[in-house]
């Protein structure tokens, strides 16, 4: 069984580089899985499941062409694209996820979210986000007009980009405190997630984190095969590169790197520096003693066997291996 995942394509008609990519993805790998897990900002905005935006229809129905080949789709809301709705599910054959959806491909717990509520010292961030995602408001903003969607929309986006350029860069990534917390609540030996813009792999106490990177000059996605779970990257044509500065930031404001700032979890960064698709990613030193004081230590508590302590295999991206 081949399960997919990706996350943080934003596409919109000013990235038509990143358009053409996610139609090759659909054809040249989506189309051979079995399932395709969307993790949230596949859209840049998404106004409402009646916007007649040309790009957007065409990505629409290109996953009712997915899903009519038989490969189930599952889509979770990103903070670019929560008013995707009933209507989108009925085109596209997709099944909609809550906030946060525990799969058991291969005998271990593997959790997924978009991101952003790990985000929880960014309190600014997370009263926006009770407030958008409040049913009520949800149900008057979708029956605005489509006119005033779009000017909201485009607002939003502004005034991100202009909060996020005064915060620090630690405020507006995931807390430790909260990724544990939900593989602990979850009984997850994994989480996978996007939203940050971050891609790599993080090893935490208590279970391991993949993270997607936004698509911008690379691609990526996350593949679960048997039990081999892959972070891959792959290059999108240099007319990306041509694209607006908005376009080109992600949701921290920062322009993406293609190499991620994490480092391999402990069992790979027994190996070296882990590769993503030929990327030498530094393994991550260890924490100071103090970071950790308000956790139990592995010392004072033993704790299962996680994806890092499996030997991870050596083919195109970070690969940790699970025992079925």
């Amino acid at each position: 069984m081949t399960l997919l995942f990706i996350s943080d394509l934003h596409l919109s008609k000013e990235r038509p580089a990143i358009t053409r990519a996610f139609f090759r993805f659909m054809d040249e790998h989506a189309a051979n899985a079995d399932a395709l897990y969307i993790l949230g900002d596949l859209f840049e905005a998404w106004i409402g499941d009646d916007d007649p935006d040309e790009p957007a229809r065409a990505v629409v129905a290109a996953l009712r062409r997915l899903s009519d080949k038989g490969v189930r789709v599952y889509f979770l809301h990103g903070n670019r694209d929560f008013l995707v709705g009933r209507r989108f599910a009925r085109e596209t054959g997709c099944t909609l996820l809550g906030d946060y959806h525990l799969i058991n491909p291969c005998g271990q717990n593997i959790l997924l979210c978009h991101g952003d509520t790990l985000c929880t010292a960014d309190h600014s961030y997370q009263r926006f986000r009770r407030q958008v995602r409040n049913p009520l408001y949800r149900w008057l903003l979708a029956h605005l007009p489509l006119k005033k969607r779009q000017a909201i929309a485009t607002d939003w986006r502004a005034r991100s980009r202009a909060a996020n350029s005064n915060k620090a860069a630690n405020i507006m990534d995931v807390t430790p405190e909260a990724v544990e917390q939900q593989l602990e609540k979850y009984d997850a030996a994994l989480l996978i997630h996007g939203h940050t813009h971050r891609p790599g792999v993080h090893h935490h106490r208590n279970g391991d984190r993949v993270v997607l990177g936004d698509w911008d000059k690379l691609g990526w996605y996350v593949r679960i095969e048997g039990d081999v779970v892959d972070l891959v990257d792959f290059p999108i044509d240099s007319e990306a590169e041509d694209e607006t500065a908005d376009g080109n930031q992600d949701d921290t404001g920062n322009a993406p790197t293609a190499t991620p700032a994490s480092g391999a979890p402990a069992a790979i960064a027994e190996c070296g520096a882990a590769q993503v698709d030929g990327a030498s990613i530094p393994p991550e030193p260890a924490p100071p003693p103090e970071s950790t004081a308000s956790h139990d230590s592995d010392d004072e508590k033993p704790r299962a066997p996680t994806l890092a302590d499996k030997k991870p295999s050596s083919a195109d991206g970070n690969q940790l291996s699970l025992d079925i």
